[in-house]
């Protein structure tokens, strides 16, 4: 069986890692994390974050913006880039770019 699975193409761990990573976003939403998430391309993605953004630690909200990351690519290792927009007010809180996050 674990010859079968190593042997199967890397399209198969792709969707995995796309899953994975609904499946995280999922859970930031539930956890009051994510609040809302529009993408439209060619625009660039708008990332609504909620109020248990702001009370976790920097660790943990690039934990989180990796893994909006990963949800809009598809599971791939591709980078897009994304302000992080306050539920509230509108502001840009923070950006994700080229595979970093900054914190405003």
């Amino acid at each position: 069986m674990l010859l079968v699975v190593l042997g199967m193409p890397s399209v198969f761990w792709g969707a995995d890692k796309e899953e994975a990573c609904r499946l995280k976003l999922v859970r930031a939403q539930e956890l009051g994390m994510l609040y809302d998430l529009d993408w439209k391309p060619p625009k660039e993605p708008r990332v609504v974050v909620g109020k248990t953004f702001f009370r976790v630690a920097i660790d943990a909200k690039e934990g989180f913006a990796e893994t909006v990351n990963c949800f809009l690519m598809g599971g791939d290792k591709k980078y897009i880039n994304f302000n992080l927009i306050h539920w509230r007010t509108g502001r840009k809180v923070g950006r994700w770019s080229y595979g970093r996050l900054k914190v405003y």
